[in-house]
Protein backbone atom coordinates (compact mmCIF):
# COMPACT_ATOMS: atom_id res chain seq x y z
CA UNK A 1 0.00 0.00 0.00
CA UNK A 2 1.10 3.56 -0.64
CA UNK A 3 3.21 5.19 2.06
CA UNK A 4 1.23 8.45 1.93
CA UNK A 5 -2.30 9.09 3.27
CA UNK A 6 -5.05 7.86 0.96
CA UNK A 7 -8.50 9.29 0.37
CA UNK A 8 -10.73 6.27 -0.31
CA UNK A 9 -14.41 6.43 -1.29
CA UNK A 10 -16.82 3.51 -0.87
CA UNK A 11 -20.05 3.63 -2.80
CA UNK A 12 -23.00 1.64 -4.11
CA UNK A 13 -26.74 1.26 -3.61
CA UNK A 14 -28.17 1.40 -0.10
CA UNK A 15 -27.85 -2.09 1.37
CA UNK A 16 -24.74 -3.05 -0.61
CA UNK A 17 -22.55 -3.45 2.50
CA UNK A 18 -20.48 -0.25 2.47
CA UNK A 19 -20.59 0.31 6.22
CA UNK A 20 -19.51 -3.26 7.01
CA UNK A 21 -16.70 -2.95 4.46
CA UNK A 22 -15.55 0.38 5.91
CA UNK A 23 -15.32 -1.12 9.39
CA UNK A 24 -13.37 -4.09 8.05
CA UNK A 25 -10.97 -1.83 6.19
CA UNK A 26 -10.48 0.28 9.30
CA UNK A 27 -9.51 -2.80 11.31
CA UNK A 28 -7.13 -4.11 8.63
CA UNK A 29 -5.42 -0.78 7.99
CA UNK A 30 -5.09 -0.05 11.71
CA UNK A 31 -3.46 -3.47 12.10
CA UNK A 32 -0.98 -2.31 9.43
CA UNK A 33 -0.11 0.64 11.73
CA UNK A 34 -1.86 3.18 9.50
CA UNK A 35 -3.86 6.02 11.03
CA UNK A 36 -7.39 5.95 9.61
CA UNK A 37 -10.43 8.23 9.79
CA UNK A 38 -13.87 6.81 8.94
CA UNK A 39 -16.47 9.27 7.74
CA UNK A 40 -19.60 9.49 5.59
CA UNK A 41 -21.59 11.69 3.25
CA UNK A 42 -23.86 13.29 4.14
CA UNK A 43 -23.19 13.76 7.82
CA UNK A 44 -19.43 13.65 8.33
CA UNK A 45 -19.36 17.10 9.96
CA UNK A 46 -21.57 18.91 12.48
CA UNK A 47 -23.20 20.92 9.69
CA UNK A 48 -23.40 17.75 7.64
CA UNK A 49 -25.50 16.08 10.34
CA UNK A 50 -28.06 18.88 10.01
CA UNK A 51 -28.05 18.55 6.23
CA UNK A 52 -28.41 14.78 6.52
CA UNK A 53 -31.65 15.19 8.46
CA UNK A 54 -33.06 17.29 5.61
CA UNK A 55 -31.82 14.94 2.92
CA UNK A 56 -32.81 11.46 4.10
CA UNK A 57 -35.74 12.03 6.47
CA UNK A 58 -39.08 11.32 4.81
CA UNK A 59 -40.62 14.29 6.65
CA UNK A 60 -38.92 16.79 4.31
CA UNK A 61 -40.23 16.82 0.74
CA UNK A 62 -37.42 18.73 -0.96
CA UNK A 63 -37.36 19.68 -4.60
CA UNK A 64 -34.90 17.33 -6.37
CA UNK A 65 -32.70 20.29 -7.40
CA UNK A 66 -32.64 21.52 -3.79
CA UNK A 67 -31.63 18.02 -2.73
CA UNK A 68 -28.77 17.99 -5.23
CA UNK A 69 -27.46 21.40 -4.12
CA UNK A 70 -27.58 20.40 -0.46
CA UNK A 71 -25.53 17.27 -1.21
CA UNK A 72 -22.93 19.48 -2.86
CA UNK A 73 -22.99 21.89 0.11
CA UNK A 74 -22.42 18.97 2.46
CA UNK A 75 -19.55 17.77 0.27
CA UNK A 76 -17.77 21.12 0.39
CA UNK A 77 -18.10 21.29 4.18
CA UNK A 78 -16.93 17.68 4.45
CA UNK A 79 -13.90 18.25 2.25
CA UNK A 80 -12.72 21.47 3.88
CA UNK A 81 -13.53 20.62 7.51
CA UNK A 82 -12.68 16.90 7.66
CA UNK A 83 -11.21 15.17 4.60
CA UNK A 84 -8.37 17.54 3.76
CA UNK A 85 -7.32 18.31 7.38
CA UNK A 86 -7.13 14.60 8.20
CA UNK A 87 -5.09 13.80 5.09
CA UNK A 88 -2.77 16.71 5.86
CA UNK A 89 -2.26 15.32 9.36
CA UNK A 90 -1.22 11.93 7.94
CA UNK A 91 -4.46 9.93 8.21
CA UNK A 92 -6.08 7.80 5.55
CA UNK A 93 -9.70 8.87 5.06
CA UNK A 94 -12.38 6.30 4.18
CA UNK A 95 -15.64 7.96 3.15
CA UNK A 96 -18.92 6.03 3.06
CA UNK A 97 -20.30 7.67 -0.15
CA UNK A 98 -18.92 10.44 -2.30
CA UNK A 99 -19.63 12.18 -5.61
CA UNK A 100 -20.50 8.91 -7.38
CA UNK A 101 -23.64 8.70 -5.23
CA UNK A 102 -24.86 12.12 -6.32
CA UNK A 103 -24.52 11.20 -9.99
CA UNK A 104 -26.22 7.84 -9.40
CA UNK A 105 -29.08 9.02 -7.17
CA UNK A 106 -29.77 12.56 -8.35
CA UNK A 107 -28.85 12.41 -12.06
CA UNK A 108 -29.82 8.84 -12.91
CA UNK A 109 -32.36 8.19 -10.13
CA UNK A 110 -34.06 11.58 -10.01
CA UNK A 111 -33.47 12.37 -13.68
CA UNK A 112 -31.85 15.77 -13.11
CA UNK A 113 -29.62 17.64 -15.57
CA UNK A 114 -26.07 16.31 -15.40
CA UNK A 115 -24.73 19.75 -16.38
CA UNK A 116 -26.00 21.17 -13.09
CA UNK A 117 -23.99 18.67 -11.05
CA UNK A 118 -20.94 19.06 -13.30
CA UNK A 119 -21.06 22.81 -12.61
CA UNK A 120 -21.53 22.50 -8.84
CA UNK A 121 -18.81 19.86 -8.59
CA UNK A 122 -16.23 22.39 -9.79
CA UNK A 123 -16.92 24.40 -6.63
CA UNK A 124 -17.69 21.67 -4.10
CA UNK A 125 -14.93 19.11 -4.72
CA UNK A 126 -11.47 20.24 -3.67
CA UNK A 127 -9.91 16.77 -3.66
CA UNK A 128 -11.01 13.68 -5.57
CA UNK A 129 -10.49 10.25 -3.97
CA UNK A 130 -7.26 8.47 -4.77
CA UNK A 131 -9.40 5.40 -5.37
CA UNK A 132 -13.14 4.65 -5.37
CA UNK A 133 -14.73 1.25 -4.77
CA UNK A 134 -18.25 0.66 -6.08
CA UNK A 135 -19.87 -2.29 -4.33
CA UNK A 136 -22.05 -3.89 -7.00
CA UNK A 137 -25.16 -5.77 -5.90
CA UNK A 138 -28.51 -6.74 -7.36
CA UNK A 139 -30.92 -3.78 -6.76
CA UNK A 140 -33.71 -5.95 -5.36
CA UNK A 141 -31.32 -7.64 -2.91
CA UNK A 142 -29.91 -4.26 -1.89
CA UNK A 143 -33.37 -2.78 -1.32
CA UNK A 144 -34.47 -5.77 0.77
CA UNK A 145 -31.35 -5.53 2.92
CA UNK A 146 -31.73 -1.77 3.38
CA UNK A 147 -35.40 -2.02 4.33
CA UNK A 148 -34.69 -4.84 6.78
CA UNK A 149 -32.01 -2.72 8.47
CA UNK A 150 -34.22 0.39 8.67
CA UNK A 151 -37.12 -1.55 10.16
CA UNK A 152 -34.86 -3.35 12.62
CA UNK A 153 -33.41 -0.04 13.82
CA UNK A 154 -36.79 1.75 13.70
CA UNK A 155 -35.28 4.31 11.29
CA UNK A 156 -37.67 4.07 8.33
CA UNK A 157 -38.97 7.63 8.84
CA UNK A 158 -35.62 9.20 9.74
CA UNK A 159 -33.41 7.54 7.10
CA UNK A 160 -35.64 5.83 4.54
CA UNK A 161 -36.44 8.49 1.93
CA UNK A 162 -34.75 6.74 -0.98
CA UNK A 163 -35.66 3.21 0.07
CA UNK A 164 -39.32 4.27 -0.01
CA UNK A 165 -39.00 4.97 -3.76
CA UNK A 166 -38.85 1.26 -4.59
CA UNK A 167 -36.87 -1.07 -6.82
CA UNK A 168 -37.46 0.84 -10.09
CA UNK A 169 -35.64 3.81 -8.59
CA UNK A 170 -32.85 1.51 -7.37
CA UNK A 171 -32.51 0.08 -10.90
CA UNK A 172 -31.86 3.59 -12.23
CA UNK A 173 -29.34 4.26 -9.47
CA UNK A 174 -27.60 0.97 -10.26
CA UNK A 175 -27.23 2.12 -13.88
CA UNK A 176 -25.79 5.39 -12.61
CA UNK A 177 -23.05 3.64 -10.70
CA UNK A 178 -22.20 1.56 -13.79
CA UNK A 179 -21.90 4.79 -15.79
CA UNK A 180 -19.64 6.30 -13.12
CA UNK A 181 -17.29 3.33 -13.22
CA UNK A 182 -17.00 3.61 -17.01
CA UNK A 183 -16.29 7.35 -16.98
CA UNK A 184 -14.05 7.97 -13.95
CA UNK A 185 -10.47 6.76 -13.43
CA UNK A 186 -9.27 4.84 -10.37
CA UNK A 187 -12.74 3.38 -9.83
CA UNK A 188 -13.05 -0.34 -9.08
CA UNK A 189 -16.14 -2.55 -9.07
CA UNK A 190 -16.36 -5.10 -6.25
CA UNK A 191 -18.85 -7.98 -6.31
CA UNK A 192 -21.06 -7.27 -3.31
CA UNK A 193 -22.95 -10.57 -3.63
CA UNK A 194 -19.92 -12.39 -2.16
CA UNK A 195 -19.46 -13.08 1.57
CA UNK A 196 -18.34 -9.95 3.43
CA UNK A 197 -14.93 -11.51 4.13
CA UNK A 198 -14.31 -11.94 0.38
CA UNK A 199 -15.45 -8.38 -0.35
CA UNK A 200 -12.94 -7.08 2.20
CA UNK A 201 -10.21 -9.37 0.85
CA UNK A 202 -10.77 -8.16 -2.73
CA UNK A 203 -10.58 -4.52 -1.67
CA UNK A 204 -7.42 -5.00 0.40
CA UNK A 205 -5.74 -6.89 -2.48
CA UNK A 206 -6.40 -3.93 -4.78
CA UNK A 207 -5.10 -1.46 -2.18
CA UNK A 208 -1.96 -3.56 -1.65
CA UNK A 209 -1.18 -3.31 -5.35
CA UNK A 210 -2.51 0.21 -5.89
CA UNK A 211 -0.14 2.25 -8.03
Amino acid sequence: MKDYPLFIALDGIDGCGKTTLAQGMYAEMTRMKRRVKLTREPGGTEVGMLLRQLLVNQKYDLEPETELMLYCADRLEHQTKLVIPNIQSGRDVISDRFMSSTYAYQIFGRGLDKNLLDFLTKYSVVKMPDITFIIDIDPQTALSRALDRLRRDNMMQDEGKFESLGVDFFDKVHNGFKWYVDTHPNTWVINGMQPKEKVLSDVMDILDNFV
